[in-house]
């Protein structure tokens, strides 16, 4: 019987890791990435990802949930794993600060992320035009090396 052939469409951050997860679920198969850019041309090259999911209305959120935290905890391994300076997939943490008080003070995401609170008062007030605001760690991924990391990756199942 003949492998399973697939085509993947796009070379970004999507495209590459869309490639290694079809790889990780259908062992053996062979996989082309179809693309008129490859790093260091792609948009994923000039981008530096903050892991924070966005609410989507249409989808569950309990599904949006199980995406980010599987992408979280996918991130994260590698984040603590030897190949993270490679990767340049580190923690990184910060304020996500606000003009108006959000309507849900704590987000879906709050207990997937690493010590997720609110802002203490003094914290805010380093942000004069802002009222509220909620601290966190989570993680960040450097498109120019993470793609090359990805692409080095998914050549060895293409």
């Amino acid at each position: 019987m003949d492998p399973v052939r697939v085509a993947v469409v796009g070379a970004g951050v999507m495209g590459l890791s869309t490639a290694l997860c079809i790889s990780k679920l259908v062992p053996g198969c062979s996989i082309t990435v179809i693309s008129d850019k490859f790093t260091p041309e792609t948009t994923s090259d000039v981008a530096a990802g903050i892991l924070i999911p966005h609410v989507y209305p249409d989808t569950p959120i309990h599904k949006q949930k199980q995406w980010f935290r599987e992408t979280f905890d996918h991130l994260s391994a590698i984040a603590n794993s030897a190949e993270a300076g490679e990767a340049a997939v580190h923690l990184v943490s910060g304020w996500q600060v606000f003009q108006s008080i959000p309507t849900e003070e704590v987000p879906f995401w709050a207990d997937v992320v690493l010590g997720f609170r609110k802002m203490t008062e003094a914290e805010l007030k380093k942000f004069p035009q802002h009222v509220f605001g909620q601290a966190f760690t989570t993680l960040k991924c450097e498109g120019s090396a993470y793609l090359p990391w990805l692409e080095k990756r998914a050549g060895a199942v293409m």
